[in-house]
C-alpha cells in the first residue's frame, strides 16, 4: 500500500465524521475548527512575528494540547495552517514548529525528480512535514469529496475553488490524484519489495550494530539485511543515550532516505525526526544553504541540472573557445558531452585550476601528435569549464556536482566550520558505501574526521553507477583512509532460495570488484527452493518476447502473481520492445517507459505545441483525439487553412471552421477543439494551460479516472506523472513558460535526463502487473520472480563505447597508469559484472534467463559470457522452452490510403528522407507540416549555400562567373536567409566564402546546362533525380553532380542518392554520363564508383520504398538523437483515420 494511504483515509475518516455532526465541506475553517475541538486541540491566533510562533507560521505544542496560528486574513490559509497542524497532532503526537516552507498542503507526494527535488532533503523531518500537508488537504476535501463534486455534481476545478474558497493549486492536485492515481484496495497484496524481516536473531547483525570506537565497514551481500542492520545500530545508538540529533545517515537516493524514515519512524517515533537521513547531494545543500554567506552565494541558490547547465553555456556561445569541439552543424550537440566532462571533473573534485594544471602536465609530456591533439581538447575544456563556472556565478546558482566539491572546498579551507560540522554530526552513517565517489568520499572524510564513530554499510559487487564516478575501490581502501578500521560482512541471504543463492555467489569470484573484498559467503535461510535457474533459448528476438509471456504465464498459473514478476533488461530500448509484446499478448504490466513519448503525453504536449506554434501543425495530433474525431482529410484541410491564416494556431482556431474543404463532422470537432482552447493564454505555465483544459474545459481527467482496465489504469497514472512535472519551472532561459517546457522536455530526452520520470508512483505499485526496469533500477529491489532477457554478447555486458571528452591523465582517482581511455573500459567492464550480479540477486524464487540466437537483420548472436560463470550444474537448460503467439487479429499498423495528384512526384531528397524515417517523410513531404522547425546556423547557411547553387546553375548557361560574381550574389542571399545574428556569424561566413571558392574553381572550362530533373521508372514508381549541376566535359561527357557541402564521410557513396544518381545517369544517357561527388570543405570532386551488386540491390530497396509510399506505409525510425530535434516530435506518431485526397 502506498506509505500516503492511510494518512489520507486517517484524515479522510475525521472529515466524514465532522460532516455527519452538520460540519459544511464549503466551510474549511469552520470544520478545521470543529475537527481541533474534536480531538482536543485548543486554536490561538497570534499575530505575525509573535515571539509565541518562536518564528514560525504555525506551531503544535503536543504539552498544553494548543496550535498556534499566524492571524492571517483569509479565511481558507487560516484553515489550511490549522489543518496542517492537526495533521501533526494525530500523526505524529509531538510538538511541531513549521516554517512558512513546510506549509503547502497542495504539493504532490511525489516529487518530480528533476531539478532541486532529485535533492531537496528527504529526512524523517521533511517526511513528516509532507505527511501533514497531505492529511490538511484530505481533512479539508478528501479525495473522494473533489471527485464526487467534479464527476458526480459536474463541477469544474474553478466551480469548487467558488464553492470552498481553497486554493486552485490544492483543488487541482485533490482532483488529480483522486482521478489518475489507482485506489488500493486493503485486500490486495503489495508486492515484494525491500529486505523481508528477518524470521531469527542474525549474530552478524548484531555484532555490527553494536561495534564502537573504531571505523567500521560491513559487506553487505545481496538479501543480507542491510537495511535492517543500520536502523539496528541507530537503535543501539539512542539505547547508549545518544542524542538523535547527532547522527547523521547518509544514502544514495531518495527512496533509500524515505524507506529509512519510515522504518525509523515506526522504530523509535520520539527520536526518528531528530535524525538527519538524506542523500550526500541533500547533505551537500543543507550546507550550502547553511554557509552560503563564506560560499559567496544566496541563501536559497538556483540548482541546474545537466539540461540547465547546457542552457547557461549556450547562452555564453559566443565566448567559449571551440576548436576541436566545434561543430558548426549544430554547436548545442557538443555541449551536452561537454557538460558530462565538468560534472565528472567535479566528481574528482578537480576544480578549473587542477583541470587546468592536469592539461598543462599533459600538454609538456606529449610526445607524439596523438598526445599533443589529447592534451589539446583537455585544454579546450579547461578553457570552457572557466566560462562556465562564471556563468553559473553570475546565475547565482550551483549545479550538482557544486554540491559535494563546495561543501569540500569550505570544510577543507575553514576550520571553525568544519569542526561545528563535526561536532553537530558526531555519528555519521552511509548507506550503499560502493557508490561513493572521490568527491562524497572526502566529505565524508572531512566530516567523520578520524572515523571513530562512522558506519557504512555496502556491497562492492553492487557498484553500478560508476559512469556518475562512484568506485568500489573506496570499499577496498576504507581501511587506508580510516587507520584501525574494523571490516566484517553479513552472512545469511534472507531474500532467496539456495539455488538462486549459489548461482550469484558462483559468479562473485569472476568479477573484478571482489579484488580486495572479502569473500562472498552466504547461507540462504530459506533454504531449497522448487527449482534451479533456468536459461531458455530461442531463434530470434520475437521468440524471445514470445518466449518470456509464456514463462510469465507458466509462473502465474503456478501461483506466482503478476505483481511479484520482473522483467530486468539492460536497456530501456529493449525494455520497450518487451512490453509493446506482452500488451500484445493481453499481459498486464506495469511501465511507464520514456514519459514523453507515450501517446497519451504526447496528446498533452500537442496541446502545448498549438499554444506556441504558429503554423498549427499538432492539429494532427489532437484532431485524432476522440473528442474533437477530425478525420485525416480534415486535419489536413485545418493545418493547410491554419498556415494560410497567418496569425498564431491557438487564435486561429476560431476561424478554422471554415477550412475549405472540412467535412460536417470536422466542423464540429475544429469548434469544439476552439471551444475549449478559447481564451487560454500562451504566457501562462503549461501546468495551468493544462490543468485549466482537463479540468475546467473538457472531462478528460473524469474519463481517465473512470478507468476500468489496468492498461487504462497506466495511462492515467502517466499522466500524473506528466502534470507533477510540469508543475516545476525552469531557471534558466527566457520566452514563453510553455514554451520553455516544450524545449526542456526535448532537452531532457536528447540527454536521457528523463530517466527517473520512468519509475512507477507509490500508489500504483499495488498493481497486479509485471514489473519492468532497467537492472540499474531494479537496485534495492526483490521479487518472487525474475526474468533476464538479452543475454547476448552485445546486449549484456553492453558495449563499450568510450568518452567523447576524455580527462585529463590523472584526474580520475584509483586509474594508476591507465591512460583515461584504459580506465574508462575497466570501469565499464567491472560495471557491466555488477549489474549481472545485480540482476541474479534480485529473485526469490524463480530466476530465468534468455538468450536469442539472431539479431534482427538475421546475423548470429553469441550467448553472453555472464551465462558461462554460472557452473552447468547450478542451472536448467530448458528445451523447446514454449513461445506464446500473439492472438488473433492482434493490433498492427494499418496503411493510409492516398489518392495522389498527378503531378506528385518522389525526389531523390525525398525518397532519402523516407529512408531514414517513413513517418517524418509522411507529416513533411504528405501533409506538409513542418514549417515550425528552427533552423540551426549552419542549415542556414546550408540553405543559403544552395540558393548560390542555384543561381550560378541560371548564370553558368551565359557566362562562367567569377568568385568575385558568385561572392556578390552570395551576400544578398546571405543578408536575407543567412545567419548574421548567430554567435558565430562570422564564422560561417568565413566559411562560405571558402565553399564558395571551391564551388566556382570546380566549375572551370565546362559548359553547363540546365539542371532539369532525371526520371527514373521503377515498377512501383517514378523518382526524379534533381541533380545539384549538370555539366559537359570538351568530349562530350556529361557530367552530372552532386554538391555537398561537407566533409566526405567514410561512408559517402553508400548513400541512397548516390545510387539514384548513377540510376538516372543511365536511364537518361546511358554509357554517355558519369557521376561526380563536389565536397566542398575538402575541396574536392571526384567520380562516384559504386559495384554492380551494390547498384542492384539498392536499386530493388528503392523499389520497395515506392511501394510503401504507394501503399500508405509510414512506420517510425526511432533515433535517439534524431527523434528529440524533429520539428514533428510532440505529434508523432499521431494521425487521424480515414483516407487522404492530396490536390
Amino acid at each position: 500500500m502506498d506509505a500516503f494511504e492511510p494518512i489520507r483515509s486517517k484524515a479522510a475518516a475525521l472529515h466524514g465524521q465532522l460532516i455527519s455532526e452538520g460540519c459544511d465541506t464549503c466551510e474549511p475553517l469552520a470544520l478545521v475548527l470543529a475537527a481541533a475541538v474534536k480531538l482536543d486541540l485548543q486554536v490561538a491566533w497570534l499575530p505575525a512575528g509573535d515571539p509565541a510562533l518562536k518564528g514560525a507560521r504555525a506551531l503544535y505544542d503536543d504539552q498544553g494540547g494548543t496550535i498556534c496560528c499566524e492571524q492571517e486574513p483569509d479565511p481558507a490559509t487560516r484553515a489550511l495552517l490549522v489543518a496542517h497542524e492537526i495533521g501533526h497532532a494525530d500523526l505524529h503526537a509531538r510538538s511541531a514548529v513549521c516554517a512558512g516552507g513546510d506549509i503547502d498542503p497542495s504539493r504532490s507526494t511525489e516529487a518530480a525528480p528533476v531539478g532541486l527535488q532529485r535533492v531537496e532533503d528527504y529526512g524523517v523531518r521533511e517526511r513528516r512535514e509532507l505527511q501533514a500537508n497531505v492529511y490538511a488537504r484530505e481533512l479539508v476535501l478528501p479525495r473522494a469529496v473533489a471527485q464526487d463534486l467534479h464527476v458526480s455534481r459536474g463541477m469544474t476545478a474553478s466551480a469548487i475553488v467558488d464553492r470552498t474558497k481553497l486554493p486552485m493549486p490544492l483543488v487541482r492536485q485533490q482532483l488529480f490524484d483522486a482521478l489518475l492515481l489507482p485506489r488500493s484496495d486493503d485486500n490486495e497484496s503489495e508486492p515484494s519489495a525491500g529486505v523481508v524481516a528477518t524470521p531469527r536473531p542474525d549474530p552478524s547483525q548484531d555484532r555490527a550494530a553494536a561495534h564502537r570506537d573504531t571505523p567500521f565497514q560491513l559487506q553487505a551481500g545481496p538479501g543480507t539485511g542491510k537495511t535492517r542492520t543500520l536502523v539496528k545500530r541507530v537503535l543501539s545508538l539512542l539505547a547508549d543515550g545518544i542524542d538523535p540529533a547527532a547522527i547523521l545517515i547518509l544514502t544514495f537516493s531518495n527512496r533509500a532516505a524515505g524507506e529509512l524514515s519510515e522504518r525509523l519512524i515506526a522504530a523509535a517515533p520520539d527520536a526518528a525526526p531528530k535524525v538527519w537521513i538524506g542523500t550526500f547531494h541533500a547533505f551537500g545543500l543543507d550546507l550550502v544553504r547553511r554557509y552560503h554567506d563564506k560560499l559567496g552565494l544566496t541563501p536559497n541558490p538556483a540548482l541546474f541540472d545537466r539540461s540547465d547547465a547546457i542552457a547557461v553555456l549556450e547562452e555564453i556561445l559566443p565566448t567559449l573557445p571551440l576548436v576541436h569541439y566545434r561543430n558548426l552543424w549544430d554547436p548545442a550537440m557538443v555541449l551536452r558531452d561537454i557538460v558530462a566532462a565538468i560534472s565528472r571533473a567535479k566528481d574528482e573534485l578537480a576544480d578549473p585550476a587542477r583541470y587546468r594544471a592536469l592539461t598543462q602536465g599533459m600538454e609538456a609530456a606529449a610526445g607524439d601528435e596523438e598526445a599533443r591533439i589529447a592534451a589539446a581538447k583537455c585544454l579546450e575544456i579547461a578553457d570552457i569549464y572557466d566560462l562556465y563556472e562564471q556563468a553559473l556565478r553570475k546565475h547565482g546558482g550551483v549545479d550538482f556536482g557544486d554540491l559535494i566539491m563546495r561543501p569540500v572546498r569550505l570544510l577543507e579551507a575553514d576550520e571553525a566550520v568544519r569542526i561545528a560540522v563535526q561536532l553537530r554530526h558526531r555519528h555519521v552513517l552511509v548507506d550503499e558505501y560502493q557508490d561513493v565517489n572521490r568527491a562524497s568520499a572526502r566529505l565524508l572524510k572531512l566530516v567523520a574526521g578520524d572515523g571513530a564513530r562512522l558506519w557504512v554499510v555496502g556491497d562492492a559487487r553492487q557498484s553500478i553507477y560508476r559512469f556518475r564516478g562512484a568506485s568500489s575501490e573506496n570499499m577496498v581502501r576504507f581501511g587506508r583512509d580510516y587507520p584501525g578500521a574494523a571490516v566484517d560482512q553479513l552472512g545469511i541471504n534472507y531474500r532467496s532460495t539456495e539455488q538462486i543463492v549459489r548461482s550469484f555467489v558462483a559468479v562473485a569470484p569472476r568479477m573484478g570488484a571482489s579484488q580486495g573484498m572479502l569473500t562472498l559467503a552466504l547461507a540462504a535461510d530459506r533454504s531449497v527452493g522448487p527449482s534451479r535457474p533456468e536459461i531458455r533459448r530461442f531463434e530470434t528476438l520475437d521468440d524471445e518476447a514470445a518466449g518470456l509471456a509464456a514463462s510469465i504465464r507458466q509462473l502465474e498459473g503456478a501461483g506466482v502473481h503478476l505483481r511479484d514478476q520482473a522483467v530486468l533488461c539492460r536497456t530501456n530500448g529493449r525494455l520497450n520492445e518487451i512490453a509493446a509484446a506482452l500488451e500484445a499478448r493481453g499481459i498486464p504490466i506495469l511501465h511507464l517507459g520514456s514519459l514523453f513519448e507515450r501517446e497519451e503525453v504526447r496528446d498533452l504536449l500537442c496541446l502545448l505545441s498549438l499554444a506556441v506554434d504558429p503554423f498549427g501543425d499538432a492539429i494532427v495530433r489532437a484532431g485524432a483525439m476522440l473528442r474533437y474525431g477530425l478525420s485525416l482529410q480534415d486535419a489536413y484541410c485545418v493545418s493547410r487553412h491554419l498556415r494560410s491564416l497567418g496569425k498564431p494556431a491557438l487564435a486561429g482556431l476560431a476561424e478554422a471552421s471554415a477550412a475549405p474543404g472540412l467535412s460536417t463532422a470536422g466542423r464540429a470537432g475544429v469548434e469544439r477543439l476552439a471551444t475549449d482552447l478559447a481564451g487560454l493564454r500562451a504566457n501562462v505555465s503549461a501546468w495551468d494551460f493544462l490543468a485549466t483544459y482537463m479540468l475546467d474545459r473538457t472531462d478528460l481527467a473524469k474519463q481517465l479516472g473512470q478507468a476500468d482496465s489496468l492498461t487504462a489504469q497506466m495511462r492515467a497514472v502517466a499522466i500524473w506523472q506528466f502534470l507533477n512535472f510540469v508543475r516545476e519551472q525552469v531557471p534558466v532561459g527566457g520566452g514563453l513558460p510553455i514554451q520553455r517546457t516544450l524545449d526542456r522536455v526535448r532537452q531532457l530526452v536528447l540527454l536521457a535526463e528523463e530517466r527517473d520520470l520512468r519509475q512507477v508512483p507509490a500508489a500504483a505499485l499495488h498493481l497486479d502487473a509485471v514489473r519492468l526496469m532497467t537492472v540499474h533500477g531494479s537496485k534495492g529491489l526483490e521479487f518472487e520472480a525474475v526474468h533476464i532477457p538479452g543475454l547476448t554478447v552485445a546486449s549484456f555486458p553492453s558495449s563499450n563505447r568510450g568518452q567523447r571528452c576524455p580527462p585529463p591523465r590523472g584526474m580520475v582517482d584509483g586509474a594508476g597508469d591507465l591512460a583515461p581511455a584504459d580506465e574508462a573500459k575497466r570501469a565499464h567492464d567491472d560495471e557491466e559484472e555488477c549489474l549481472f550480479f545485480v540482476a541474479l540477486s534480485r529473485a526469490r524464487t524463480h530466476l530465468r534467463l534468455y538468450h536469442a540466437r539472431k539479431q534482427r537483420n538475421g546475423s548470429g548472436r553469441s550467448t553472453s559470457p555472464f551465462l558461462g560463470w554460472i557452473p552447468a550444474a547450478l542451472v536448467d537448460e530448458i528445451p523447446n522452452p514454449p513461445t506464446l503467439p500473439l492472438p488473433a487479429g492482434a493490433s498492427t499498423s494499418q496503411p493510409i490510403t492516398i489518392a495522389w495528384p498527378t503531378d506528385w512526384c518522389v525526389t531523390d531528397s525525398r525518397l532519402g528522407s523516407y529512408e531514414k524515417c517513413p513517418r517524418r517523410f509522411f507529416y513533411t513531404h504528405v501533409l506538409g507540416l513542418g514549417g515550425a522547425r528552427k533552423p540551426t546556423a549552419f542549415s542556414r547557411t546550408h540553405d543559403c549555400l544552395y540558393d548560390l547553387l542555384r543561381w550560378l546553375a541560371d548564370a553558368r548557361r551565359t557566362a562562367e562567373p567569377s568568385v568575385s560574381d558568385a561572392e556578390s550574389a552570395f551576400e544578398k542571399i546571405w543578408l536575407v536567409r543567412g545567419p548574421a545574428d548567430h554567435a558565430f556569424a562570422a564564422d560561417y561566413r568565413r566559411l562560405a566564402s571558402r565553399l564558395i571558392g571551391a564551388l566556382v574553381s570546380a566549375g572551370a572550362g565546362r559548359r553547363f546546362r540546365e539542371a532539369q530533373p532525371l526520371a527514373i521508372d521503377f515498377p512501383n514508381g517514378r523518382v526524379l533525380v534533381e541533380p545539384n549541376e549538370l555539366a559537359e566535359l570538351p568530349d562530350g561527357t556529361v557530367v552530372i553532380r552532386r554538391v555537398r557541402t561537407g566533409h566526405k564521410r567514410s561512408d559517402e557513396y553508400d548513400r541512397l542518392e548516390y545510387t539514384l544518381y548513377h540510376l538516372a545517369a543511365e536511364s537518361r544517357f546511358g554509357g554517355r554520363a558519369v557521376v561526380q561527388a563536389l565536397h566542398l570543405t575538402d575541396e574536392t570532386a571526384e567520380a562516384v564508383a559504386i559495384s554492380a551488386t551494390k547498384l542492384g540491390n539498392r536499386k530493388k530497396k528503392s523499389d520497395g520504398m515506392l511501394a510503401g509510399i504507394a501503399g500508405g506505409a509510414f512506420p517510425t525510425e526511432v533515433d535517439a538523437v534524431t527523434c528529440p530535434r524533429c520539428p514533428h516530435f510532440f505529434i508523432c506518431a499521431a494521425a487521424p483515420p480515414g483516407p487522404l485526397t492530396l490536390d
